[in-house]
């Protein structure tokens, strides 16, 4: 543990202050290493992995003495921790709703959570309960084409002991993903690893004055973490001030999808993305199910998972989709029947408006992450029907634009892209303004 440790900080450039610190074997840490799809934290706390590919909690009676001496401080939370390897989704699950809501998607390197060094006592509790659930991989993960055929899924069943029903929803699509992950033929070795600080960790950051440059750097990054979430009070008037500027009076359930598809410009919520390596979930066991037994021969398997945008550095795009709404503020739809591609005409005017006013200099967003976002980002709109006025895009064009797409390990494949699935029915891509793309119906 020593070793990952020493490697890791290393990697991350803070090796010079834990040297200086030099702690000794009497500051235990604890490495846990989670399968796809296991669950790490409910709404309660966090569990913990046995040897027997079981879980416990620290209130249970199979934590020994010394985890509990060690972590107890989180009995009924989640340890600080740190992510050594693969990735986690943190989110939202609201299963009446057959949805969840990507809150972050954690990489290796990063710290968590960090109301642990931040909190400090007080008879005031502002964070809620029973609202986020952790997970080893990526939760908010489907596969694109449809996957919900009964005479297909009983080849799953066969081969892989799938019990789970045909997926009637994307929602359901990851029960399927993690048993034939979990099925003993596929052999899959994926797992993260998350390494647990101990209690004496903490002491020392709160009392010694030595651990005070290892103390700023964290909270250097929970500043930088919450960045967004505390200005978002001057987002939100910013916004209201457009809206009355403008004469705006739209669909409130659209301003809040287009202020979501804004949020997620900036890399503070995640979007979706094409799964093309295995840092979120193990896509080629996967892809080779799907194939091979479950026989998705007419579509490419392309799988969707939650991924953070960042406009600076990348050049692909982000997605989002109507059909599958994913904002953590929704008000209720307007009871007005109307169609998607109505909906996106108007989703397209709403942003339209947004980025003119956001981009404009001297205003109260000037010189913000915001204002260089709006300069810098494209929205563009996807349906796999025909757009009267031309404001939307047909979906079969994305992966003219978008080769990822077409990305299979069957290189000889005849498969074809699913240009007619639920997600593309109403998608939106983010993408980088330098990337612009020039799409003709």
């Amino acid at each position: 543990a020593e070793i990952v440790l020493e490697l890791v900080t290393r990697k991350l450039g803070i090796e010079k202050i834990v040297d200086e610190l030099n702690p000794d074997k009497s500051f235990p840490i604890y490495l846990a290493y989670y399968p796809y799809g296991a669950i790490k934290g409910d709404t309660l706390s966090t569990f913990f992995p046995t040897n027997k590919n079981s879980y416990y909690r620290l209130t249970d009676n199979e934590a020994s003495k010394d985890m509990v001496k060690d972590l107890g401080y989180s009995k009924n939370g989640a340890p600080f921790a740190m992510l050594l390897e693969k990735n986690l989704e943190l989110f939202v699950d609201l299963p009446d709703e057959k949805v969840t809501i990507p809150r972050n998607v954690y990489q290796p390197g990063a710290f968590f959570p960090f109301s642990k060094l931040l909190s400090r006592k007080s008879s005031r509790i502002y964070a809620p309960n029973s609202i986020l659930t952790l997970t080893s991989g990526a939760r908010s993960v489907f596969m694109l084409p449809s996957i919900g055929c009964s005479s297909h899924h009983i080849n799953l069943q066969r081969d892989y002991n799938v019990q789970s029903s045909p997926p009637k929803t994307l929602y359901d699509h990851w029960f399927v993903f993690k048993e034939i992950t979990q099925a003993p033929i596929t052999q899959c070795d994926w797992r993260s690893c998350l390494m647990y600080f101990s209690q004496k960790w903490l002491d020392k950051l709160e009392t010694d004055k030595d651990w005070l440059p290892l103390k700023v750097y964290l909270h250097e990054m929970a500043w930088a973490h919450y960045e967004y979430q505390r200005n978002s009070f001057y987002y939100d008037v910013f916004y209201s001030i457009i809206q009355k500027r403008r004469n705006l009076k739209p669909n409130p359930y659209l301003v809040d999808t287009a202020r979501h598809l804004f949020t997620i410009s900036l890399g503070c919520l995640p979007g979706f993305t094409i799964a093309t390596d295995d840092n979120s979930l193990p896509t080629q066991i996967l892809e080779n199910a799907f194939v091979e037994s479950y026989g998705l021969k007419k579509y490419i398997t392309s799988i969707l998972q939650p991924a953070h945008f960042n406009f600076d550095k990348d050049n692909q795009p982000i997605y989002y989709s109507l059909q599958h709404p994913s904002t953590h503020v929704f008000s209720p739809k307007s009871r007005t029947i109307s169609s998607t591609l109505t909906e996106m005409r108007e989703l397209a005017h709403i942003t339209k408006i947004f980025i003119q006013e956001l981009a404009k200099n001297n205003t109260m967003c000037s010189d913000t992450v915001l204002n260089q976002a709006a300069k810098n980002v494209e929205f563009h709109y996807f349906h796999n029907k025909p757009d009267p006025h031309g404001i939307i895009n047909l979906s079969n064009k994305l992966p003219m634009f978008d080769e990822r797409f077409k990305y299979s390990q069957y290189k000889e494949t005849s498969a074809s892209f699913a240009a007619d699935a639920p997600f593309i029915r109403g998608c939106v891509s983010i993408m980088p303004a330098a990337n612009r793309l020039k799409v003709s119906n």
